[in-house]
C-alpha cells in the first residue's frame, strides 16, 4: 500500500511533524464547590477560544469535563507552560478543574453526553459501556519522517508499562477502592480498539493493518482506534495514550519529557528489540495493578522492578536530551521513582481522612501546581 494516499483515505500520508518537538491534550474534569462534577464542560468551550497561543479547548465526550490540547513545543518546560496557562483559564473562568483519571466518588451511570456527528456514533456503538468519565494525559511527539517514527514507535512500545506506571493514580472508583493502581484502564479495557497496538516495520504496515481494523470495524478512520500508542499521520506525530492525567504539571513536564528522550534516543541508535504483544499485555496489567510496586518483563526477557527499568528509562532519555539543556524536567520522573507512587498517597489519605478530604486535595493539587511555576512559563 502506497505512502502516497488520497485525503479521503482511512489513513493518510504520513506528514512531517518536526524534529521530536512536543504537544499534549490533557483531559480535565470539571467539579463544583461541593467536589461534585458540575456539567461545565459545553459553556467552557463556547467562551473559547480566548486570545492564547499555547493551545485550545475542545469538547469532550462528556459534559463534565473538557479537553485542553496544547500548541506545538519544543521542550517539556515550554510544553508545561502551554498546559499550565490552559489550568489558569479554567480557574480564571471561576472553575474548579481536577487532573486525574477517575473522580473518586462519583456514582456509576451519572452522566451526560456532548452532542456533536462523532460523540453520538461512539456513544451510540459503546452503549451502557459509557457510563464513568475517564480522564488521560496524552503526549504528542513530532516525527521528522514515517521511518522515525517506525522507530520510535516500536522503542516506546516496548515502554508503555513504564508510562502507565508512572502516571498510575486513579486507584478509587465509585467510593471504592479497586485495588488497582489506575482504575480508569480498566475501563478504557472494556473498549473495543484498545490496548497494546500491534508492531509494524514500516508505515505501509502501519497503514495496512490500521485498515483492516478500521474495515472489521465499520468505522470511519484511523482516529477511531484508540490503541495505547498509535501514529497520527495527519499531525506527523506518535501519541502516547496510556497515561491517567496527573495533578503535578511538573510531573506531566517530566512525562513529557521521558517521551521525548526515549523517541529520540530509538531513532538516533534502532533497536531490533520488539517484545511480544502477549508480554507487553502482562507487563500492562502489572503495571495497572500494582502501578510502581511491579515488576514486569524487560527488554533482556528478564523480570525486574519497574521502578529500577524507569531509571534506567530516565538515564537514557537525560544522556539524549542533556546537551540540548532539556532533560532538566526528568527530575520529577527521578524523584516519583524514589519516593511514595500517587497511589501509596491516596490510600494513606483516605485512609486517615476520607474520600471527601482525598478529592479535596488532589483538587488543590491540581490548581496549585501552577503556583510553583516560574512566572515566564505562564506569561
Amino acid at each position: 500500500m502506497s505512502q502516497l494516499r488520497s485525503l479521503a483515505s482511512p489513513v493518510p500520508a504520513f506528514e512531517v511533524g518536526g524534529d521530536f518537538s512536543l504537544g499534549a491534550e490533557e483531559e480535565l474534569m470539571l467539579l463544583d464547590r461541593d467536589g461534585c462534577l458540575t456539567e461545565a464542560g459545553p459553556a467552557l468551550t463556547q467562551l473559547t477560544p480566548w486570545p492564547d497561543p499555547s493551545g485550545r479547548f475542545s469538547p469532550e465526550v462528556f459534559t463534565c469535563e473538557i479537553e485542553y490540547g496544547t500548541s506545538v513545543a519544543a521542550t517539556a518546560g515550554e510544553l508545561v507552560g502551554h498546559l499550565g496557562r490552559g489550568r489558569g483559564r479554567i480557574i480564571a473562568a471561576g472553575h474548579r478543574p481536577l487532573a486525574l483519571g477517575l473522580h473518586p466518588l462519583a456514582e456509576l451511570g451519572e452522566v451526560r453526553f456532548v452532542h456533536t456527528h462523532r460523540y453520538d456514533a461512539i456513544s451510540t456503538e459503546l452503549a451502557g459501556l459509557m457510563r464513568t468519565p475517564t480522564a488521560a494525559y496524552q503526549v504528542h511527539v513530532g516525527m521528522p519522517d514515517p521511518a522515525a517514527m517506525v522507530s520510535a514507535f516500536r522503542a516506546l512500545r516496548n515502554r508503555l508499562c513504564l508510562f502507565r506506571a508512572l502516571a498510575a493514580g486513579s486507584p478509587f472508583w465509585y467510593g471504592r477502592d479497586s485495588g488497582l493502581a489506575s482504575a480508569r484502564a480498566a475501563i478504557m479495557w472494556s473498549y473495543p480498539r484498545v490496548g497494546v497496538p500491534p508492531v509494524f516495520h514500516s508505515f505501509d504496515e502501519y497503514a495496512d493493518a490500521a485498515c483492516q481494523q478500521i474495515t472489521a470495524a465499520g468505522v470511519p478512520d484511523y482516529t477511531y482506534l484508540w490503541w495505547d500508542l498509535r501514529p497520527q499521520p495527519r499531525l506527523g506525530t506518535i501519541e502516547i495514550r496510556v497515561m491517567d492525567s496527573v495533578p503535578s504539571l511538573e510531573l506531566a513536564a517530566g512525562l513529557a519529557a521521558l517521551a521525548q528522550g526515549l523517541a529520540r534516543d530509538a531513532v538516533e541508535r534502532p533497536s531490533s528489540v520488539d517484545l511480544p504483544e502477549a508480554v507487553l499485555r502482562e507487563n500492562d496489567f502489572r503495571a495497572v495493578r500494582y502501578g510502581l510496586e511491579a515488576r514486569v518483563t524487560d527488554l533482556d526477557g528478564c523480570e525486574r522492578p519497574i521502578r529500577a527499568i524507569a531509571q534506567d528509562a530516565v538515564a537514557q532519555a537525560r544522556l539524549t536530551l542533556g546537551p540540548d539543556g532539556a532533560a532538566d524536567p526528568l527530575d520529577c520522573v527521578s524523584a516519583a521513582l524514589a519516593g511514595e507512587s500517587e497511589c501509596a498517597r491516596q490510600r494513606r489519605l483516605a485512609s486517615r481522612c476520607g474520600l471527601d478530604a482525598l478529592l479535596r486535595d488532589l483538587s488543590r493539587r491540581t490548581a496549585s501546581s501552577l503556583e510553583r511555576m516560574p512566572e515566564a512559563l505562564l506569561a
